[in-house]
């Protein structure tokens, strides 16, 4: 009787063990489903802004932008004269 009650708590804890070591790894699996959502938002905005860097950089606009703030180019101050 003495050995059936020590394997029965032996076999509790190691269930008890068990279960506490799956409860632990879904924590952890939905800790890092929430990491790889925020990874992705973050790489999105990243893309967006380096799109939005290269759009601002872009001779073209830059010209615009120059002539919308009244700066005119040096070739054709020159030929103003």
């Amino acid at each position: 009787m003495r050995e059936a009650v020590r394997w029965g708590a032996i076999l509790a804890l190691l269930l008890f063990l068990l279960a506490a070591a799956g409860y632990r790894a879904q924590l952890e699996h939905r800790r890092l489903l929430t990491l790889q959502a925020e990874h992705a938002a973050l790489l999105a905005r990243v893309r967006a802004l380096e799109a939005q860097l290269a759009a601002r950089e872009d001779p073209k606009r830059v010209l615009e932008a120059a002539r919308e703030a009244g700066f005119v180019p040096m070739a054709e101050g020159r030929w103003a004269r």
